[in-house]
């Protein structure tokens, strides 16, 4: 198995520490940032340890310091109910004394219903777009400098855009990202795990969206991009490393903050997720 798979494991197998508290460790960054995907799959990997045979739903979360990669993170998760159908659970991840995330996150046993779905959007296949590595020697000389130390890292999860994101140089643009991602190597058979990893995948460019449309030469500079919150639905079972189409989106950005929106295709068209997204994007003072 690869290092980076191998790494992208090891971060989401959560210690147990007992009594609902977990330890986790980061992925490198040259930057010594954490990745938002990386801890939101993690607290949602501590909550789902503390249910039994029901997968998750929903999550949202808020994203409150930054933290350093440097140093693991401490998860507590508190059992909130757990009813006949549903279970509910809040996790905090902490190093030391900083609280960095909070997560909410609920649970729902299998059941029958009505069934309705927007169709898959037309997209280009994935064997038809540039592989990860194409696209970062392709426009590698154009990567931002804010962006230039992690931007050409190869992931455990490999993405192929349709439009390049504008932390690779690419074009300003307001039309929607359609993006094929799954993981380089195979996952074990393990659902939640799955579901972590999509998680994890959520956060991959997502926020870039809001920004591509004012990345032009025209435009100030970005000073500044964070996560402030995030919310996912889990609507069917997927592998992770298996194709699926991320359809991104921004409709709105003002006051220093910018919304996306995704929705997650399995490659027979299924809906899988969804997602949204508020993030900071200050620019550069005048």
């Amino acid at each position: 198995m690869s290092r980076n798979v191998e790494e992208l494991l090891h971060c989401l197998d959560v210690e147990d520490l007992g009594e609902d508290r977990f330890l986790a460790h980061c992925e490198w960054r040259a930057d010594d940032h954490i990745f938002g995907g990386q801890v939101l799959a993690q607290a949602l990997r501590a909550a789902g340890h503390s249910v039994d045979d029901r997968p998750v739903h929903a999550v949202h979360a808020l994203f409150l310091s930054r933290g350093t990669s440097s140093r693991p993170l401490e998860i507590a998760v508190e059992r909130l109910r757990d009813g006949r159908s549903f279970s509910a659970r809040r996790a905090r991840v902490s190093q030391g004394d900083l609280l960095l995330f909070t997560l909410q996150a609920s649970f729902h046993v299998r059941e029958d219903g009505y069934h309705h779905q927007s169709p898959m959007p037309d997209a280009p296949d994935p064997e038809e777009l540039p592989s990860a590595d194409e696209a970062v020697a392709a426009m590698k000389a154009r990567f931002p400098k804010r962006s230039e130390l992690w931007a050409g890292i190869e992931r455990a999860i490999e993405v192929r855009h349709s439009v390049y994101p504008a932390y690779m140089g690419g074009e300003p643009s307001g039309e929607p990202n359609l993006a094929w991602f799954r993981t380089r190597e195979k996952l074990p058979d393990d659902p939640a795990l799955h579901q972590s990893v999509l998680a994890y995948a959520s956060d991959i460019s997502l926020n870039d969206n809001a920004y591509r449309p004012h990345s032009g030469p025209d435009e100030p500079d970005l000073h500044s991009m964070a996560s402030v919150d995030h919310a996912m639905w889990f609507h069917a079972p997927a592998r992770a490393d298996e194709w699926i189409l991320f359809h991104q989106e921004s409709p709105r950005a003002g006051h220093a903050r910018g919304y996306a929106r995704g929705s997650m295709y399995s490659r027979d068209g299924s809906l899988i997720a969804s997602m949204g997204q508020d993030s900071l994007m200050r620019p550069q003072p005048a």
